[in-house]
């Protein structure tokens, strides 16, 4: 098997269908996904909550079980910061984006989507589990994994016959220095010709930088992407964690609405593969 075909040289061929609930909302609406690395305060989500809701955005994210690359002062979930976020949610008629670590969480969480992380790509007993969500679930692709391992984790989530799962791409570690992490334009457009399945853009993760997310979100849109993920914050500098890419929330609103004027110019060149 090659990445140029990325069929499976055994068993039966994989099939990723259609996901016809969200190919209705997609046909007239973009997927807009935008907060907080982290959640700090009931104040700053509530803030961050009406901002991303007057701009026009729907899912709302936040990060509320401290966890990272190096292992953080206070480790766990932080109930009343997911309290709050849920609050802040449903005052402002936002759907909550919360990740799940663990399959022990999954029937706690109060999210309307659940994410798998980019780590957590190739946890196949949580994956298992999730497909049995009737939830959507979120699938990052992991900074190392080829497109064929990320359609591999993908079937795990599908095979069961749940069809709301929907895939992101966040970046890859290579041996670029200017970035983070470094957005792949090629596997979104992949994944739009391979799968029927929603395919959203995150150029917070993709990049590491502020000054790239608008920019690298338009690729991914022209790329095919049916929407994106940004994290935004109220003093992008001061945010808990990852500042560098925390986007000022002043100007989430025209990010939205720069993002959503590329999409529709796109929708109607947009068809379907599968």
């Amino acid at each position: 098997m090659t990445e140029q075909n990325i069929h499976r040289a055994w068993g039966p061929e994989p099939r990723y269908p259609t996901v016809a609930s969200i190919e209705r909302s997609t046909a007239s609406e973009m997927i807009a996904i935008a907060g907080p690395c982290s959640v700090e305060s009931k104040k700053q989500i509530e803030e961050i909550a009406r901002v991303v809701a007057d701009a026009g955005c729907k899912y709302f994210r936040g990060g509320t079980f401290r966890a990272g690359t190096y292992p953080p002062a206070a480790f766990g979930l932080v109930r009343h910061l997911r309290d709050y976020m849920a609050e802040a949610a449903v005052k402002h008629g936002l759907k909550t984006v919360m990740e799940v670590f663990d399959v022990r969480q999954i029937e706690d969480s109060p999210a309307d989507v659940l994410q798998v992380g980019a780590r957590r790509m190739q946890d196949y007993v949580l994956l298992n589990e999730l497909s049995k969500q009737k939830r959507p679930v979120i699938l990052k692709r992991h900074m190392g994994s080829t497109l064929a391992e990320f359609l591999g984790a993908a079937e795990y989530l599908v095979r069961g016959g749940k069809r709301n799962v929907w895939l992101m791409e966040r970046g890859s570690s290579t041996h670029m220095t200017h970035v983070r992490w470094d957005l792949s334009v090629s596997v979104i457009a992949m994944l739009k010709q391979t799968t029927g399945l929603p395919v959203l853009v995150d150029a917070s993760h993709g990049s590491g930088r502020r000054d790239l997310v608008l920019p690298l979100t338009l690729a991914g849109i022209a790329a095919g992407a049916d929407g994106y993920m940004v994290e935004t914050h109220l003093q992008p500098e001061r945010s808990l964690s990852d500042a560098e890419q925390a986007y000022p929330l002043k100007d989430y609103p025209a990010l939205h609405a720069e993002v959503l004027a590329l999409w529709q110019f796109y929708k109607p060149k947009r068809r379907r593969t599968v």
